[in-house]
């Protein structure tokens, strides 16, 4: 059997069995091994010779048991992370805040993400500081209605994270260029940068090289008007523009796989609610807890005005 030692224990577990089997005193013993009488006499009364553990006993928590469960109850059966878990239980456990979540789930083994939540085999570097005005735009495939497949076109910026949604029935480039003219009007401040990947919507750079041209692209046409640089991801790295691809993973769970459409301007008006309740109610934790609407008002001194169907 492995016994467990303190790393400042003055006696080894041998020493330890001889002080409890010995018939000698206390005093003795302090002075046979060199320790004092109080650690002798110890040795001497107790029932194991394992050290043992230095966690309270009684810990200081004013969460009862039934919020304890609550809480890992949240943890086991959605799957939550620990602000989703404070935003669902705050107003009904009294006191709570995040750190106090963190040490639940932390006690009871669950203090790391589920692994499903945990991408190891990549480490992804830190965004460069940019200012708001970054936007990161892609393209989401809409599930088909009455046999018809519809596009849904996202942007997101990459510091105020206002997002923006429209629909569209093609994915041409007149229809990216319209997308992005629409981005351009919603938005209440100066966009300066748009990544975006190499589809046809967006760029000609996915053209083979027999069907090359010197034109234009419409998206881009509309990106020099407004004086945008449009910056494109390298072919085959798609998680370069994860941002956009981590906000329609979000739009897929709360609104595409969650509800059974019956026409296009039904999902189109899911939509466009989803994305204005993000806009004003979804607190994040890259914003230190507000909505993207409080970080304009706040720090940039700007009203969001919500999307307007």
């Amino acid at each position: 059997m492995q016994t467990r030692l303190h790393k400042n224990a003055r006696t080894t577990p041998a020493i330890r069995q001889e002080i409890k089997d010995s018939p000698l005193s206390a005093y003795a013993l302090s002075k046979k091994y060199n320790i004092s009488w109080t650690t002798a006499n110890r040795w001497k009364q107790v029932e194991t010779i394992e050290d043992r553990s230095s966690r309270p006993r009684r810990l200081r928590t004013d969460l009862t048991q039934a919020q304890i469960e609550r809480i890992l109850f949240e943890r086991k059966q959605f799957k939550r992370t620990i602000e989703e878990i404070f935003f669902t239980l705050e107003d009904e456990i009294p006191n709570l805040y995040p750190m106090k979540v963190y040490r639940v789930l932390a006690r009871y083994d669950l203090g790391r993400l589920p692994e499903e939540f945990v991408d190891a085999g990549r480490k992804i570097k830190k965004f460069r500081n940019y200012g708001i005005g970054y936007l990161h735009i892609d393209l989401l495939y809409a599930p088909k209605i009455n046999v018809k497949r519809s596009y849904i076109y996202t942007a997101i910026d990459r510091v105020s994270k206002i997002a923006f949604v429209q629909l569209g029935a093609n994915k041409r480039k007149e229809t990216g260029a319209k997308f992005l003219q629409a981005v351009v009007d919603f938005y209440p401040y100066k966009i300066n940068y748009i990544l975006t990947d190499n589809g046809f919507e967006f760029s000609y750079k996915a053209l083979p090289k027999h069907k090359r041209t010197k034109k234009i692209h419409p998206f881009d046409q509309i990106c020099e008007e407004h004086n945008i640089q449009h910056r494109t991801i390298k072919f085959k790295y798609p998680w370069r523009n994860g941002m956009v691809e981590r906000f329609n993973r979000t739009i897929k769970n709360q609104v595409l796989r969650k509800y059974l459409f019956s026409s296009i301007f039904e999902m189109n008006g899911q939509l466009i609610e989803f994305v204005n309740r993000y806009n004003q109610e979804k607190r994040l934790k890259s914003l230190n807890y507000i909505t993207p609407a409080q970080y304009l008002r706040e720090k940039k001194n700007i009203i969001l005005q919500p999307i307007v169907i």
